[in-house]
């Protein structure tokens, strides 16, 4: 209690535009990862972890979980602001929230070291609430650091047949995405290692009339499979063998879909769209497992 007392002292004097003393924290907050550094454009599995404090008073409202990654100057370049699940006004005292996260490092331009700050913040434009971890003089909590690679670490794919030219969201142009024909394929140089396929899509089942199923193929063998029973977006992490990848230096992976469709013919809002459509690709990314 002591210890959360000279915290609350400090936040005091750090946010001079509150009125009255800092409330004491609420939980303590920690963030792990599965890997101290990761090259541009690479999936960071990220793990996190508030613990409420018996004595807490109850948080009555819904915050978000802001998520900064920072640079040795101080600014932020990227954030992974997010819903934490459960949501926070469900949280009870003496309670322990964990969850995951996936989050593929956008293609900044900087590499060294980089400081992840997160917190909680209200929705409203209210204060922030005051959490126990490296305080920053503003409620934000350094929980760790990362290391920025180049890109160039990465195992590069070579997009072949089957794929539609990129589509950007109108609402956010950070979000873009790839549909596949009914078979479409990439090829990578052999990394001589086991791999975990990424892979961030949807579907739509609901245009095909049933479940649509995804597999992969190196030549006549497959290697995962998985089936998309909606249409929301989610991550497959698909783990491929040094085997399997085979000997030859380059390695062909097909992506087989069961329940293309032409939108024509399934839907009177896109007449225009002739286009045999598979699945829609997010993100796909090989990581040598032995990150």
């Amino acid at each position: 209690m002591r210890q959360r007392l000279a915290v609350a002292l400090t936040l005091t004097v750090a946010l001079a535009g509150c009125a009255g003393p800092a409330p004491d924290p609420v939980a303590t907050v920690a963030v792990a990862m599965n890997r101290a550094e990761a090259p541009l454009g690479s999936p960071v599995e990220m793990s996190y972890q508030f613990s409420v404090f018996e004595d807490a008073a109850p948080l009555t409202e819904d915050y978000r979980v802001f998520v900064h990654f920072v640079d040795l100057d101080g600014e932020i370049m990227w954030d992974d602001d997010h819903d934490p699940d459960p949501p926070s006004s469900s949280w009870k005292s003496g309670q322990t929230i964990s969850y995951d996260r996936t989050l593929f490092l956008p293609l900044y331009p900087y590499l060294g070291e980089a400081s992840i700050v997160v917190g909680l913040y209200p929705t409203d434009g209210g204060e922030r609430v005051v959490l126990l971890a490296e305080d920053d003089g503003v409620r934000g909590y350094r929980v760790g650091t990362l290391q920025i690679l180049p890109q160039s670490e990465n195992v590069f794919l070579i997009f072949q047949d089957g794929w539609h030219a990129t589509e950007v969201a109108r609402d956010d142009p950070d979000v873009d995405w790839r549909w596949t024909q009914a078979n479409a394929a990439v090829t990578f140089r052999n990394p001589g290692a086991d791999v975990l396929v990424y892979l961030r899509v949807s579907g739509r089942p609901d245009l095909v009339g049933g479940t649509q199923g995804v597999s992969l193929h190196i030549g006549e063998q497959e290697v995962a499979q998985f089936l998309l029973e909606t249409t929301q977006v989610e991550l497959q992490r698909l783990p491929i063998t040094q085997a399997q990848l085979g000997t030859e230096e380059m390695v062909e992976l097909n992506i087989e879909v069961d329940g293309a469709f032409v939108p024509s013919e399934r839907s009177a809002t896109n007449a225009g769209d002739t286009r045999e459509l598979g699945i829609r690709v997010f993100d796909i990314f090989v990581a040598k497992q032995e990150w």
